[in-house]
């Protein structure tokens, strides 16, 4: 793939040269410090998750026989982070650096109740009192590119770290992105994703479905291209996506925006095509998946139609971080709160409704209420040679419904603190691969700017 290929042999000259030219600079590294910015963000999470048909198998679970394992998980913590960004030298090549250090712990969880992806668990299946990471990377600039190598996060639709942890997920690689002519392009090369509850920068690179480390599945390289526009009424991007021996991936969004009546109809549009390439190490991928939502907004009010279906005999899979129980790697109408919708065959409809209640007094406040029915997944034509083999049965179908309130303090002392509850039922068949659950989230978060 281009990003492999080309990418590294293209910026290492780049570097040799830009430290040439650093060691030219007059300006002092403390000018160029001193013109960053820092902040710390707290986030205080607690996450419940009771499995109504199974028993968690996480953490010491897994030592008990299965008929005296608890059938729930439960952790709460906080984390604390510093996130920094200098500026840059000037001149043609501007330097800089991007730092973070970040570090959770445990208020409440058990070896019984561990899972959640909250808090890390040592090797006798127990929650960590603490865990943690730190980094950074090096970025240049020249006019309106700019290049980035170390640990940082990314978002873009084929890998994107997950932020619903009270740690989010770090990428080690090399990050490219830049603004020509109202285009936005970004390329990436990643050989390590660490994952929420990973102390390390240099975790594995994992998908959320196949989950290869349970294969003994070593995958060395994660990359992609991507090239979007977003204006008005027309936003469109397209990226091209490599997972090394695994698959080539596809995204395509369009998005349009109009006014109607009163309000506003907005359409978008999400389709990825997977295949499998290099050394097929998760066997055939030949997957196509789509979604399409259509919402009307008047006023304080929003009402979403939606419609997603895949097309393959093997399930949407994705990119994960570290263990692979973490990532937004994916962008579907109907990957919800809990459950994707991206089983094999299956198709899925969302009916949602959003409110800002302010007749409450309460402008920032902030209601969705959303459900979801998938049905016809069928996983029993899967090769059976494929990672995805067994994973689901026949006629596999599911619902989904998700409560969620949030609040952001817009002024006062409190100003930026963020409150949020999320309440998700979910029930399945056996035939289906996400379990039966019913999930409670609340989190506290409070971002402070230092300068």
């Amino acid at each position: 793939m281009f990003v492999n290929r080309l990418a590294l042999p293209l910026c290492l000259p780049l570097l040799t040269a830009l430290a040439c030219h650093t060691q030219a600079q007059e300006t002092s590294w403390s000018d160029v410090l001193a013109q960053g910015d820092a902040r710390l963000f707290f986030d205080n999470q607690y996450f419940a998750r009771d499995f109504r048909d199974g028993p968690n198998n996480a953490g010491r679970n897994r030592y008990k026989p299965r008929d005296e394992r608890n059938g729930y998980r439960q952790e709460w913590g906080q984390s604390v982070q510093l996130h920094y960004h200098s500026g840059f030298t000037p001149g043609l090549i501007g330097l800089g650096v991007d730092a973070f250090a970040m570090a959770a712990f445990k208020l409440d969880s058990g070896g019984g109740r561990t899972g959640t992806g909250t808090l890390a668990v040592d090797g006798q299946g127990h929650p960590r009192d603490s865990h943690g990471k730190a980094g950074g990377a090096l970025k240049l600039k020249i006019a309106d590119a700019q290049l980035k190598y170390g640990n940082f996060s990314t978002q873009a639709p084929v890998l994107a770290a997950d932020n619903s942890r009270i740690i989010p997920g770090m990428a080690h690689g090399l990050h490219l992105q830049g603004d020509w002519a109202g285009l936005q392009l970004e390329a990436a090369r990643f050989t390590a994703l660490s994952g929420p509850t990973e102390s390390k920068n240099r975790g594995a690179i994992s998908t959320v479905v196949g989950r290869p480390d349970r294969r003994g599945i070593d995958i060395h390289s994660a990359s992609y291209i991507g090239l979007s526009h977003r204006g008005e009424p027309w936003s469109l991007s397209y990226y091209l996506g490599q997972l090394e021996d695994v698959w080539t991936q596809h995204y395509l969004h369009l998005s349009h925006e109009q006014a109607l009546g009163a309000g506003t109809l907005s359409n978008s549009t999400h389709l990825y095509r997977t295949r499998d390439s290099g050394a097929s190490l998760f066997g055939p991928i030949d997957n196509l998946i789509g979604s399409h939502a259509i919402a009307y907004r008047l006023g304080a009010h929003r009402l979403t139609l939606a419609y997603q279906r895949t097309f393959s005999d093997t399930p949407f899979d994705y990119i994960g971080f570290g263990d692979g129980q973490s990532s937004q790697s994916i962008v579907l109408a109907n990957a919800a709160a809990y459950s994707d919708f991206n089983g094999p065959r299956e198709r899925s409809w969302q009916l949602r409704y959003d409110q800002r209640l302010h007749w409450l007094g309460l402008p920032e406040l902030n209601l969705a209420l959303r459900y979801q029915r998938g049905w016809g997944a069928d996983g029993s034509h899967a090769p059976s040679h494929s990672i995805y083999h067994g994973l689901y049965g026949r006629d596999g179908k599911h619902h989904e419904l998700d409560l969620d309130l949030g609040y952001t303090f817009a002024s006062g002392p409190l100003k930026n603190l963020h409150l949020r509850a999320t309440q998700i039922w979910h029930r399945s068949n056996r035939a289906y691969a996400d379990a039966s659950i019913d999930q409670t989230r609340l989190r506290i978060q409070y971002p402070l700017e230092l300068f």
